[in-house]
């Protein structure tokens, strides 16, 4: 581009500079030259012939430099063909021009010409001179529009950034990230992740990387939104940004969805991989932007902080984790590049805890990193390892971008709730796992939720609400289960920065600090929060003057055995007290203070065996936790507390075997509790006295009509018994007597007045359904790890539209009664019953008339599905059966019955060891359409099957598929492309292929072209 604007302009001087050498010589002849006259007349004189011609070459000039500026304000665009060509021809004339005059010059000074014959050689030179320079002229004109053309994009733009293939953590994403793109897995990926995390960092290495420029024709890198916004930029912006990248020639239009068109029609075809960095927002790239759909191979990838963006906008996400403690070191060591500071073991001892406390935040370790590489010596890195580890203000080196690009993140929450929320997470000491539902309880009792009704249910689905949105923005990271949050230390320390320039928040945060003593009684007035967890403290004030404190974390305090009797008298606006693993013996009377207490937790003190009288004191109580306390039984007192909603408590039984005489649980207690929404209850003892709590227990809840959620604890595995969701109940009950009892003492009082349920009978592997299509039902039974069947089992069953029995060791068959109630079941699934011989005996009536999906699985001492006659009407909505691991099993299909599964169009039979037929040969005699809808049959590992049927003129009118495995024994195939027409793909194994017989090779060529063989 550079060497083409030099020849231009070398060009441009040359036709100047002969210009003035026409004008010279014109000036010393005489007129012989009219130009208005013929211009094939050259009997006038030469003056005015020359300054004609140099008004034209000055003409021609000035043309040439206004083309000249052009190019050079247009440096994104080469010049055209037709340009440079143009530019050429004007060189030849100046070159022409100048021989011309000069000989002109020569033959006057020699007397040869003193005026120009017509038909003289210099005339006619300077007649075709002169036709040229107006052609060039005329020429100019018509190549305004044709100047340029855009020029080719370079495929990558390479940007700078930090090498991560060193870095396992990041690079193992990257590498992730690089087999996307490769596949078809996804096309859309989304890398997610807090501030200051990582994400653009793998991007930026991302596009540097010689596999991506091998893979796509060109790679588009487009930052979304600018540092400190809330939004993505503008959608001009963004086009301009893609416009300038592709190198289009858009003229100066400014109608966005015109420019949207020509995007469009640039990248169409192309492979390219577009990387959008720092996505705020959806953004449509189709129809705003005009990026086209990738479905030739194209991909793009975008990174975010913000959850939501993701599902709109990506098939696939990447969460950014955290530096490893190696990946921290090397990477902190990359940053200082000190190897001789580091050679010190002192100082390299210190680095490494310097590192440590930046826990795994990339952009972290690089801002402190660079802080401390200018401590040269053991005492500097001392000094600064001590004030990072009391973190150092917010305006100090390495720690201000950090705070900023955080900060931002909190003025981005907007709405006063949030953010309140927000900061009362820096109440619980770094590095806690947050349980999920105390938090929500917490929020609630200190009405951030948006109403003073405490803890309702439409304040915790709004909490529900809230803790998403501080998950999605990355403020909040998911804990160690689903139930469980995490606050990640820096994000806890900007919130305590934050908390200390809001004089009206008045937090006071000494956690994790040994603390043996508590802060000076005066330091507790007039402060809103105090968070003293975590520590060893030995004692507390006596009387503290609180009359603003509404939460109080004393939590992991295990040193303090005694709190002084009149420690809560002047807190009398407190709503949340957290005494939780603390080694308290009693509470004091000053408790009874705490009116509007709401939450109280007294989870595992181990000390503390009961609760005194005065408890009742604290009406506005709405949670209560004494789980793993000395607190045995439900605490009598508790009855009074009649605003309670969530309760949680630990039975455990003592060494004496008769329970009753050794502990009183107190069950009736419970239902006194009318508002009661909720309670867990942990149970340490053997499972047969488990029963015994659990029937106790729904007997009292079945009462409270704004019950919804009741927890067990079995050997630390939380088990949901009750869950009443949307109007779904969901119960795992270890009996069916249990059940029966709940729902007649429940206001549903019937089963059949239950519009949606979940019924688990054992507990044991009974949490999730196993019947494949479960979701398309919504009443739902399924019997686990029962001895025995009976009366109550009818019930559930009559009202019942999907079953499952499951690991029952001892039904051989389903009782008449148990069918009869099944005439609403349409999927039924029976595994692991090791004593069952068939499901349904003898009958003279009607049975399964509405089935239409049966899975048989595991059951080595089945003979039969069916003992006897089918009766017309029976089985009559059958479309799957499937038959797996059934070792005794000879026939399929009970006598005459086939007749009646016209529906089926799903057969699958495997590792049915004994059968040796599919259908047999009695039920095919005159009837050639036995399976009319069958579409899908599958036979897999049956060692023994020698047919599928002796009779080859069966027809399989609708049969598509066929897939067959281990089947060793079956040397025939009775399809072929007049019985089976609609059969479109077989599978099978080469080795059995190749043995079977074939009755013509027409039919064995027809059936190869559907095959997939392994």
């Amino acid at each position: 581009m550079a060497g083409t604007i030099a020849v231009v302009g070398a060009i441009s001087s040359a036709v100047g500079a002969t210009a003035g050498v026409v004008q010279a010589v014109s000036q010393g002849k005489p007129v012989f030259w009219d130009p208005l006259t013929n211009e094939d007349d050259f009997t006038g004189n030469v003056e005015e012939f020359l300054d004609d011609l140099n008004e034209k070459l000055q003409k021609l000039g000035f043309t040439r430099k206004e083309f000249e500026n052009k190019v050079q304000r247009n440096k994104m665009n080469a010049p055209s063909e037709t340009y440079m060509a143009w530019i050429g021809k004007v060189g030849n004339v100046d070159n022409q021009v100048k021989n011309l005059v000069a000989e002109y010059k020569k033959q006057s000074k020699e007397g040869i010409l003193s005026w120009f014959p017509p038909c003289s050689d210099i005339s006619e030179d300077m007649k075709k001179m002169y036709k040229k320079v107006m052609n060039l002229l005329h020429e100019s004109n018509l190549i305004g529009d044709k100047m340029f053309v855009d020029q080719l994009p370079e495929p990558v733009v390479k940007r700078r950034g930090p090498d991560i293939k060193n870095f396992g953590t990041l690079g193992k994403q990257m590498t992730e990230i690089l087999g996307f793109l490769k596949s078809s897995k996804a096309n859309k990926i989304g890398i997610q992740g807090t501030v200051g995390i990582g994400k653009t960092t793998i991007m930026l290495n991302l596009n540097n990387h010689e596999q991506v420029a091998k893979m796509f024709d060109i790679v588009i890198w487009l930052t979304v939104s600018k540092e400190g916004s809330r939004k993505n930029l503008e959608r001009e912006n963004l086009q301009r940004a893609i416009v300038e990248r592709l190198k289009l020639n858009v003229g100066g239009t400014r109608n966005a969805d015109e420019v949207a068109e020509r995007i469009l029609m640039e990248l169409k075809g192309k492979k390219y991989l577009l990387l959008l960095d720092d996505v705020k927002e959806y953004l449509d790239l189709h129809e705003k932007i005009g990026i086209p759909d990738c479905n030739n191979g194209s991909k793009i990838v975008l990174t975010t902080r913000l959850r939501q963006v993701c599902p709109s906008m990506v098939d696939k996400v990447i969460k950014v984790a955290y530096l490893s403690i190696g990946d921290s070191w090397k990477m902190f060591q990359n940053v200082l590049d000190s190897p001789k500071l580091m050679e010190n073991p002192n100082i390299r001892k210190l680095a490494r805890r310097v590192c440590k406390e930046c826990s795994g935040l990339p952009l972290l370790i690089e801002k402190v990193a660079n802080t401390f590489k200018l401590k040269n010596n053991e005492f500097l890195w001392s000094d600064g390892l001590n004030s990072w580890r009391m973190w150092p203000e917010k305006e100090s080196q390495g720690i201000r971008e950090m705070y900023k690009l955080l900060k931002f993140c909190y003025d981005d929450l907007d709405d006063d709730h949030y953010k309140k929320c927000f900061l009362y997470g820096a109440l619980y000491p770094e590095d806690s796992v947050i349980n999920r539902e105390y938090l929500l309880e917490c929020w609630a009792a200190e009405d951030f939720l948006g109403n003073d009704d405490g803890l309702t249910k439409k304040s915790l689905m709004f909490g529900h609400h809230i803790l998403g949105h501080l998950k999605n923005v990355s403020l909040l990271e998911e804990g160690e289960s689903e139930n469980h949050v995490t606050m990640h230390k820096f994000i806890r320390q900007v919130a305590i920065y934050i908390l200390e320039d809001d004089h009206e928040s008045n937090y006071m945060v000494e956690t994790s600090k040994a603390l043996r003593e508590p802060p000076d009684v005066e330091c507790w007035s007039e402060k809103n929060r105090i968070s003293l967890g975590d520590n060893k403290l030995e004692q507390l004030p006596d009387s503290p003057n609180c009359g603003m404190l509404s939460t109080l974390f004393l939590q992991k305090n295990l040193s303090l055995k005694t709190i002084p009797i009149s420690f809560f008298s002047h807190m009398k606006e407190l709503r949340v007290l957290d005494l939780s693993h603390t080694g308290i013996i009693l509470l004091p009377s000053s408790l009874s203070t705490l009116i509007g207490l709401k939450v109280l937790y007294l989870n595992n003190c181990k000390h503390l065996v009961e609760l005194p009288s005065h408890i009742v004191e604290l009406v506005h109580l709405e949670a209560l936790d004494i789980l793993g306390s000395g607190i045995n039984n439900i605490p009598p007192h508790i009855e009074n507390l009649i605003w309670l909603r969530r309760l949680r408590v630990s039975f455990s039984k003592c060494g004496n075997e008769n329970v009753s005489q050794c502990v009183h649980f107190n069950y009736n207690i419970i239902s006194k509790l009318s508002r009661l929404e909720e309670m867990v209850i942990d149970v340490k003892s053997p499972e047969a006295w488990s029963n015994d709590v659990v029937e106790n227990i729904i007997k009292e809840v079945a009462t409270l009509t704004k019950f919804r959620s009741l927890k067990f604890c079995f050997s630390n595995k939380l088990v949901d018994v009750i869950r009443l969701d949307s109007q779904n109940l969901r119960i795992h009950i270890p009996e069916a007597t249990i059940l029966r009892s709940f729902i007649e003492n429940s206001s549903w009082g019937n089963v059949q007045n239950i519009n949606f349920f979940e019924f688990y009978i054992g507990f044991q592997n009974s949490e999730h359904p196993q019947l494949p299509n479960f979701d398309e039902y919504v009443k739902y039974v399924k019997y686990c790890e029962i001895t025995g069947s009976g009366c109550p089992i009818l019930k559930f069953l009559d009202a019942a539209d999907a079953f499952e029995l499951v690991n029952n060791k001892n039904i051989r068959q389903l009782s008449d009664s148990e069918i009869a109630s099944m005439n609403g079941i349409q999927s039924c699934l029976i595994e692991s019953c090791d004593a069952i011989e068939t499901i349904v005996g003898t009958v003279n009536s009607v049975v399964l008339p509405n089935l239409e999906h049966l899975y048989m699985k595991n059951l080595p001492k089945l003979e039969s599905i069916w003992k006897g006659c089918v009766q017309p009407g029976s089985l009559t909505k059958l479309t799957t059966l499937v038959l797996t691991n059934c070792q005794m099993l000879v026939n399929i299909f009970p006598p005459g019955a086939i007749q009646q599964l016209g529906e089926i169009d799903y057969l699958k039979i495997e590792k049915c060891q004994e059968i040796e037929e599919i259908i047999e040969e009695s039920d095919a005699v005159g009837n050639w359409n036995v399976l009319p809808k069958l579409k899908k049959l599958i036979l897999l590992d049956m060692p023994k099957l020698r047919n599928i049927c002796l009779i080859d003129s069966l027809k399989w009118p609708s049969l598509e598929k066929l897939e067959i495995s281990k089947c060793q024994s079956l040397h025939t195939l009775l399809f072929n492309k007049n019985n089976a027409a609609q059969l479109k793909c077989i599978k099978a194994e080469q080795v059995w292929w190749d043995s079977l017989e074939w009755q013509n090779d027409e039919v064995r060529q027809h059936l190869k072209e559907l095959c997939t063989l392994r």
